[in-house]
């Protein structure tokens, strides 16, 4: 009981982003916005007005996936006593908007974004290994897609109250920005969680991946989930038996 009060508290007083966070949160959520409307704005012939309502459209789907995936891995984080701090990813920002343009829209590249991360020094004391360590920024990093899969699944589940455009937009946008999350390039999620634990990043990765996928093409919830799970424990096998045993072996 008093681990719950503890937690609470903590959400009620670290979970929200400061105020220059909040503020830097704004380019990343309107750049991609404008990446996947890009192609939206008219036919044959360019059209303002409908390309302003599909942008709308754009950001409102954007920013609530975006701040989903944002508070994933602040509630993860403070489980274990860090908060996190955003950081916007200037390079990976423009480099998608340049593949926009070259692309004419055809291709997201949706690399916004990492995170730091702050010891709540008074929180973790008594704790083993005391300090901030790669593992524990990993498990927080996952949240991030592990709120995206939620986030699909409940879109899912009332998609019969909302617009068809909406649905497939959002659901196509949340499985694009949280495997593109994933990759092992930092500053993003997937390099937090790679070189937190390669173990975990061997069955999180495929079995993200393969969740957001079969979840996008309307494979029923369970079958989807346990057959994510499943390809996540055979790839995590396989990486173990092929190169994780070989590598802690040595060589001879």
């Amino acid at each position: 009981m008093a681990e719950i009060i503890d937690y609470k508290d903590k959400v009620k007083r670290y979970f929200l982003p400061e105020r220059r966070e909040f503020i830097s949160m704004l380019p990343p959520v309107v750049g991609m916005a404008f990446i996947i409307s890009f192609k939206e704005w008219g036919g044959e012939t360019f059209d303002v007005a409908a390309g302003l309502a599909n942008f709308a459209l754009a950001l409102l789907i954007v920013a609530v996936s975006f701040f989903t995936f944002d508070a994933g891995q602040r509630l993860l984080g403070l489980t274990i006593n860090y908060r996190l701090r955003f950081k916007v990813w200037t390079f990976g920002l423009l480099f998608g908007l340049v593949i926009c343009f070259l692309t004419n829209g055809s291709v997201w590249v949706l690399l916004p974004s990492g995170f730091l991360v702050e010891h709540l020094t008074g929180h973790r004391l008594g704790w083993f290994r005391y300090g901030i360590n790669v593992f524990g920024q990993g498990i927080m990093a996952l949240g991030g897609p592990v709120a995206s899969i939620v986030l699909i699944i409940l879109i899912k589940l009332f998609s019969f109250a909302l617009p068809a455009a909406f649905v497939d937009k959002a659901v196509l946008f949340n499985v694009v920005f949280a495997i593109t999350q994933m990759l092992p390039i930092p500053p993003l999620a997937g390099s937090k969680a790679y070189f937190g634990s390669k173990m975990t990043y061997a069955f999180s990765m495929p079995a993200i991946v393969s969740a957001l996928l079969l979840l996008a093409i309307d494979i029923p919830l369970f079958i989807s989930i346990g057959g994510a799970i499943l390809i996540g424990l055979i790839l995590w096998i396989l990486y173990y038996a092929f190169f994780e045993q070989n590598v802690w072996s040595g060589p001879g």
